[in-house]
């Protein structure tokens, strides 16, 4: 310890530190204006000024008192600074020390032109601030939180509750209780959080509704509630309730019509870090009578062998799957595995992704040699070595409020690069059918612009194409190949401000036909951003408010739905 002055009254055994007062304990720092401790409570009592630091975390109050012995104290008008990353390393006293710490921050309604907090690649640190504060070596309790994504005051976007307890789960998984939260954009437009717990570092919705169109299973514009029925984390059963906004309206508002209602089940549970099981069911219709012909379900096995190596096991009932330009085709039962690996790198810039797998399928096939939805055995097999090679990278603007962070939640480095693929692609049939493919593209994207003017200062585009070498021999329609030159179109510009717009599609070459276009509008901002989506061909839109560092998203995308699948050259992605 070090201060001023220091004294020691020894009929009492208290010891007193008044004046710049700096103390090491328990591998952490607090400094005080006046400390006070009772040697044989081994109870401390700082005032004026508080600030403990450990790590990544920081804590600044008016008054600490804490309890040495038990690792025990509370805070009040707190404030400060909590890296989610690293909140279970730093935030036990008793453990060993971490980095340099960050600098203390002004609270979040100060004004203020530079940055405040660190700025990462990811929104990793968050600001907070409590009326009082009581903590241990695990858990946080707090009343009146205010915490905030945001690295400048005041704040874009804060999260509020009157009362909060965090407890680390693992070393990037944070278990957060409140009650009566909000969320509050710009000081103006509250949204009520509804889950009352949730996992920080997991994908959740900020929203208990979801709002899509889907034209094939729901009838076209659809209002979804998400239920969360269990969630823990190594288990999450969630209910998904459904009205047909748009089935309603054309049949004449008959709120009654059970074909204007449908249901979802979504689960997943962890068995091991390596192990674990997916599953979905989708009721198009509350009538029973037509589940056999509406319904969708399906379960997912997965073992990781590694990052990028992976086994599963799939049963699927019903699953669609788009397939370019013969358009949305449908796998009426599929049961089978795969081993896969993605992105493995062999030298700078060139990765290697493979597959192997085997299917019992049925499906639709206008094979005249074949019943309509023929059974038959799949195998395949199919590799492809894909590079990037960077030509050019710019310089991004400073991590400021007014330049590199105006709409963006990092600073955007323009850029421009070339990237090519070659693969192979062997599919068999049980029937004696083959398709073989061989598959070359290649390609250029990039950025411009530094996303921090009001008008046209950011404009990002992909362009690329690819020549794919086969015979459309497959007997079913779903992984038929038919699109042999097809040209890839993307390009998002900022039109003004936060707002941006643009369309990705691709194009037959040979046929003219442009299939897969999405239409994109988007409002970006540092904190959050808020996407309209919508596939001209998949017949799908979608709506996601998105809110950085928290990993919280309005509604849950139809894009995603596990139920949907895409074939490109033979090979279906499942998501």
């Amino acid at each position: 310890m070090t201060a001023d002055r220091q004294e020691f009254d020894l009929m009492r055994r208290l010891f007193n530190a008044i004046g710049n007062v700096f103390l090491r304990f328990k591998e952490a720092e607090l400094t005080a204006d006046r400390i006070q401790t009772d040697i044989d409570a081994q109870i401390l009592v700082a005032e004026g000024n508080v600030t403990i630091t450990r790590g990544d975390q920081v804590l600044q109050g008016d008054r600490l008192e804490y309890n040495l012995r038990l690792d025990q104290g509370s805070l009040t008008n707190a404030r400060g600074v909590v890296n989610t990353a690293r909140v279970d390393q730093d935030l036990s006293l008793t453990r060993s020390p971490s980095p340099p710490p960050l600098s203390p921050l002004p609270g979040l309604d100060e004004q203020g032109t530079d940055p405040q907090a660190e700025v990462t690649e990811t929104f990793d640190r968050l600001r907070f601030e409590a009326d009082r504060l009581e903590f241990d070596g695990r858990r946080w309790f707090a009343t009146n939180l205010r915490i905030t994504n945001d690295p400048f005051s005041p704040p874009e976007l804060e999260a509020r509750a009157q009362e909060a307890t965090a407890e680390p789960l693992s070393a990037d998984e944070t278990l957060l209780k409140v009650r009566r939260g909000r969320v509050v954009f710009d000081q103006r437009v509250a949204l009520p959080i509804v889950l009352r717990r949730f996992v920080v570092g997991r994908p959740y919705e900020v929203l208990p509704f979801e709002f899509g169109y889907d034209e094939q299973d729901r009838g076209g514009v659809f209002l979804a509630y998400r239920y969360r029925a269990i969630n823990t984390p190594n288990t999450q059963i969630t209910f998904l309730p459904s009205i047909y906004l748009e089935r309603i309206i054309n049949n004449d508002f008959d709120v009654f019509d059970a074909k204007s209602y449908g249901a979802a089940i979504e689960l997943g549970h962890r068995f091991t870090p390596q192990t674990r099981v997916r599953g979905y069911g989708f009721l198009n219709t509350l009538n029973p009578n037509d589940w056999p012909s509406t319904s969708r379900a399906g379960v997912d096995l997965f073992y990781n062998f590694d990052a990028r190596n992976l086994l599963t096991v799939s049963a699927l009932y019903r699953q669609r799957v788009f397939n370019r330009s013969l358009g949305e085709q449908e796998i009426t039962s599929s049961f089978g595995g795969t081993f896969s690996g993605t992105g493995i790198p062999l030298t700078q810039g060139l990765a290697l992704s493979y597959l192997l797998g085997g299917q019992y399928v049925t499906a639709a096939s206008d094979d005249p040699s074949l019943p309509p939805k023929p059974s038959l055995g799949r195998l395949q097999a199919a590799a492809s070595l894909n590079w990037v090679m960077p030509i050019w990278r710019g310089t991004p603007l400073p991590p400021t409020r007014t330049q590199g962070l105006r709409y963006s939640p990092r600073p955007v480095q323009p850029f421009l690069q070339f990237y090519g693929q070659v693969g192979g692609v062997a599919n068999y049939y049980t029937n004696g059918s083959t398709q073989p493919a061989l598959v070359a593209g290649a390609g250029f994207r990039g950025q411009v612009g530094h996303f921090s003017r009001h008008w046209f200062d950011y404009t990002s585009f992909d362009v690329g194409f690819t020549q794919t070498l086969s015979e459309p021999s497959s007997p079913f329609l779903f992984d038929r190949i038919t699109d042999f030159s097809v040209l890839n179109v993307g390009l998002l510009q900022q039109i003004y401000g936060p707002l941006r717009a643009g369309a990705q599609m691709q194009i037959n070459v040979d046929t003219g036909r442009v299939f897969d276009t999405n239409i994109i509008v988007e409002y970006s901002r540092r904190t959050y951003g808020v996407v309209f989506r919508y596939n001209l061909d998949r017949q799908l839109a979608t709506i996601l408010l998105r809110i950085n560092g928290f990993n919280w998203r309005g509604n849950a995308d139809p894009f995603s739905s596990p139920g949907l699948g895409t074939a490109t050259d033979g090979v279906i992605r499942s998501n």
